[in-house]
């Protein structure tokens, strides 16, 4: 039996001789709790919950042109000469030098080999470049348009 039960008992054993109300206010349980005095909320089921995949008030932000797209609507037009666009601004060279990059990687090019004038990256490429043909260091110089013919 649990305590509470005990604790009644007792109450109900008394026969008035002795003094109830100490025993009936340190015996007392209070009523046990009904799901109608507070607000049930039963377990939410997520298998029946709907979920729209994409948010229906998602607007996508409009893309930036590219600057062929830019150049074909100007075009089409017929703009006057006199004012600026992207297709006659006229700007002066570069005062920075022009980025050399690796014949074999792409990445930026530190180094030029002398021999064969390819430009490389590090001294892997290095080792690689040691080992090409003639042929294959032609091939590389012509992608970059630097045929140069070798000694």
């Amino acid at each position: 039996m649990s305590g509470a039960g005990r604790h009644d008992e007792k109450s109900v054993s008394n026969t008035g001789d002795e003094d109830t109300s100490a025993s009936t206010s340190t015996t007392t349980t209070p009523p046990p709790i009904t799901i109608t005095q507070y607000n049930y909320i039963p377990p939410l089921n997520l298998n029946t919950v709907t979920k729209p995949f994409k948010n229906p008030h998602y607007k996508a932000p409009k893309k930036a042109k590219n600057l062929k797209q830019i150049l074909a609507a100007e075009r089409l037009l017929n703009i006057p000469m006199d004012i600026p666009t992207y297709s006659n601004i006229e700007a002066p060279p570069s005062l920075h030098p022009q980025k050399k990059y690796c014949d074999i990687t792409g990445l930026e090019a530190k180094y030029t080999d002398p021999k064969t004038r390819l430009r490389y990256h590090s001294s892997e490429v290095y080792k690689e470049i040691k080992q090409m043909s003639p042929g294959v260091v032609q091939d590389y110089l012509g992608v970059r348009n630097a045929a140069v013919v070798l000694r």
